[in-house]
């Protein structure tokens, strides 16, 4: 499915458009990226409102608001006040974790096991 990235370590908004075309006989690669960026929006559009986005045996994407707290600037060490702000947050379903556990695929550099 996507080929090409299988040597990178990130897949793309455009290998995902491509593998979309490829799936779908008679869709052009104009339509495959259009469907996708549709799709994609209308995540945005639920999450920026509050809604949660909820993609069955993928995961949840939900918006998690953060308290204001104390932290310090990493060059100075000087404390600085960290703004309270929304993030957003995933949580995978167990279909999609047993997916990633069962592939053996290693974890990325710099990720924690």
């Amino acid at each position: 499915m996507l080929d090409a990235a299988v040597s990178r370590s990130t897949v793309t908004r455009d290998d995902l458009a491509h593998a979309i075309y490829a799936r779908i006989p008679g869709l052009s690669r104009a339509d495959a990226k259009s469907l996708l960026d549709c799709a994609l929006a209308e995540m945005l559009s639920a999450l920026t409102i509050g809604e949660d986005v909820s993609l069955r045996g993928f995961g949840t994407f939900r918006i998690r608001s953060k308290n204001a707290r104390p932290g310090r600037n990493p060059r100075t060490g000087a404390a600085a006040l960290v703004s309270s702000r929304r993030v957003v947050v995933f949580k995978a379903a167990p279909h999609l974790k047993s997916a990633v556990a069962a592939s053996g695929a290693s974890p990325v550099a710099g990720d924690s096991p």
